[in-house]
């Protein structure tokens, strides 16, 4: 197992280097221009995990009353009602601050753009 972790970690380092470097030299290491892509990748991110956070709180709300004579299940349910809560409330707070940093640094708004497909 432990070779394994090794295995993704290596992996991962792999595709990120070469990533953030071919970021740099695209963006001309400008300091604001790579702080904007990181935001708009965030900006996309948020809502996704959000979702996800709603669809492990509503599971766990599930199980929870679903399984209304099994101990075993109430605590699962719980459990999941528990972190899908605190998950929440985290993207929410990180939304915020990083919403009050890039106003501050007058970087950008941090609302996600959707795109919207057009049929003419």
């Amino acid at each position: 197992m432990k070779n394994l972790n090794k295995i993704y970690f290596f992996t991962f380092l792999a595709i990120f280097i070469p990533s953030v470097s071919f970021a740099f030299t695209l963006l001309g290491s400008n300091f604001k221009a790579i702080i904007t892509e990181v935001m708009g990748i965030i900006n996309l991110l948020v809502p996704i995990l959000t979702s996800v956070a709603f669809v492990v709180f509503f599971w766990g709300l599930s199980k929870f009353i679903l399984n209304s004579n099994k101990p075993e299940e109430i605590k699962n349910g719980k459990s999941y009602m528990m972190w899908g809560v605190l998950v929440l409330f985290i993207l929410l707070t990180f939304r915020v601050i990083v919403g009050f940093v890039s106003n501050e640094l007058e970087i950008g708004g941090t609302t996600p753009v959707i795109p919207i497909l057009r049929t003419s």
